[in-house]
């Protein structure tokens, strides 16, 4: 008896290719969202942790709270580095500013988005222990330098036909920059960096003011990472009297990257609702020719359930497919700690959440539909 029902399921989709194959699609861009998004969020995570390891886990970071296509439209001033820095347990505060620029050694000129610049003074204590502010050739800044630059290692050793050494000469808006240290391979995007005392920035750049891209922060020993946020959020709101501004710590950025699974939950479970909603006749049909209720809704959670397999076996693959192709772009946009690693519970997971959450989707209607009368059935 049971291999007719699954024969039935099996005549009913391919009765109806155009509303089947419409579900399946639906499902496998459902599936190979989530797989690819927890894919991607779990190497994201894994980046992010390594990441705050290199710098230190007592950091955290105030961001502009907009951003529109690469440039922030609300804004951080040197005020606000000034605030952050008089909030008891923050041991000190960095202000960063960031723009593009056309960077030239020798003939051949390149431009550089990521062009920061800190400042000078204090840096090198600031720089202890943070990975993206390792040497491989040459120092840090001292509070005497101006026109002088750090640059990372993939701008040094990739990015120009000639490596950039220690002691090279590189311009920025004509301006003369001798570059005194090549920073070690982090595998991450600041290895395109090229770095400049906040002095020689606002020198070249005197329309950014005091303005600031973003500002780091560190937490003195034995203070809470949150509560030190915490209280950052509320004076800078305070002083600024708004809410233009983000202060970020490692566990903030790992938020939300869980929640992806309500939003393909979601598609799938309406394209199966709407598959068995669209389907009251057929239900009156049935139930005229004297099936039971029973009957009726194994048939339809069967249907739902192998639907739900082959749309979610093919979101699996999509969705892996994308996962690797979004890490092989990051390595080669120079983010190495990106790494998606594929285990067989991902693909068990994605499978059965497709055929679990089809099921349930297409038990509800059809159940409703069941206990009608044939004649309200019928009349769909």
């Amino acid at each position: 008896m049971s291999g007719d029902y699954f024969r039935l399921a099996l005549r009913n989709i391919f009765h109806r290719k155009v509303r089947s194959w419409l579900t399946v699609i639906g499902i496998v861009i459902g599936i190979g969202s989530i797989v690819s998004l927890l894919l991607l969020s779990s190497g994201l995570e894994n980046a992010i942790v390594e990441q705050f390891e290199q710098s230190g886990a007592n950091r955290l970071y105030v961001f502009p709270k907009a951003q529109i296509a690469g440039s922030f439209a609300s804004k951080l001033t040197e005020d606000d580095a000034s605030t952050a820095s008089s909030v008891g347990g923050v041991e000190w505060v960095q202000q960063y500013k960031l723009r593009g620029a056309a960077v030239r050694l020798g003939r051949e000129e390149i431009f550089i988005s990521n062009l920061f610049s800190v400042p000078a003074e204090g840096f090198s204590e600031r720089a202890k222990g943070v990975s993206s502010f390792q040497l491989e050739s040459g120092r840090l800044f001292s509070s005497q330098d101006t026109f002088h630059a750090l640059v990372g290692f993939r701008a040094a050793h990739s990015i120009f036909d000639k490596d950039i050494r220690t002691n090279s000469n590189i311009f920025i808006k004509d301006q003369k920059f001798k570059v005194i240290g090549i920073l070690k391979e982090t595998g991450t995007p600041d290895d395109s960096d090229v770095i400049i005392p906040e002095k020689a920035f606002t020198s070249i750049f005197p329309d950014f003011g005091n303005e600031v891209s973003f500002i780091e922060i560190k937490a003195s020993d034995g203070v809470s990472v949150e509560d030190l946020a915490d209280r950052i959020d509320k004076t800078l709101e305070r002083v600024r009297d708004d809410e233009e501004f983000l202060v970020r710590t490692p566990e903030s950025f790992l938020e939300g990257l869980t929640s992806i699974l309500v939003v393909g939950g979601i598609g799938i479970a309406n394209s199966m609702f709407t598959s068995v909603l669209e389907r009251t006749r057929e239900i009156g049909v049935m139930k005229s020719i004297g099936a039971r209720n029973s009957t009726i809704l194994f048939i339809f959670i069967l249907e739902a359930g192998l639907i739900g397999f082959v749309g979610g076996s093919a979101g699996v693959i999509v969705g892996i497919g994308t996962a690797i192709g979004v890490e092989a772009i990051a390595k080669q946009s120079g983010f190495g700690l990106l790494k998606i690693i594929i285990g067989p519970g991902v693909v068990l997971f994605g499978i059965l959440f497709a055929i679990i959450v089809g099921m349930l989707a297409g038990f509800i209607p059809a159940y409703k539909a069941s206990r009608l009368d044939p004649v309200v059935a019928l009349r769909g």
